[in-house]
């Protein structure tokens, strides 16, 4: 009986050795690039939210209220025109915005937390489709700016 069980064990192994002898380095990377085509699709994508950094999955977003500057740069020289800035008022997530948010809103400049009439003051750069939030501090550290 076990020399039954050993001689069809070394025939499966002898079988899978002869398997993958036939298999080129190709066919593993194909394998291989197959595979984590598959595991990438699945994955979902999750961004934090900038004042409380709970995990937003897709379709969440921070509520922000965006003023539109002109094209024209500080110094009067037209601004790059793939190059869209912003200034943005962001209020947060729907985890911490008030006053139904349970999280606390953290300025991410001075790290003090956001009243609840309060918003943190941001730039926004738009360059081919993707937007881009610089954080310049909240209603109590840009006070007076």
């Amino acid at each position: 009986m076990y020399v039954l069980v050993i001689a069809l064990t070394a025939a499966v192994i002898v079988y899978l050795l002869h398997v993958m002898a036939r298999l080129s380095k190709d066919d593993y990377s194909a394998l291989a690039n197959r595979m984590a085509r598959r595991s990438r699709s699945s994955l979902t994508l999750l961004k934090p939210c900038p004042l409380c950094h709970t995990m937003l999955s897709r379709g969440e977003r921070v509520h922000t209220v965006v003023f539109s500057k002109d094209p024209v740069g500080v110094d009067g020289r037209p601004r790059p025109a793939r190059i869209k800035e912003s200034m943005v008022h962001m209020f947060g997530c729907a985890y911490c915005r008030p006053p139904n948010g349970t999280q606390p809103r953290i300025c991410p400049v001075c790290k003090r937390q956001i009243r609840d009439d309060g918003f943190a003051i941001a730039r926004m750069f738009e360059r081919d489709g993707r937007k881009h939030m610089h954080v310049l501090g909240c209603t109590e550290c840009r006070h007076g700016r």
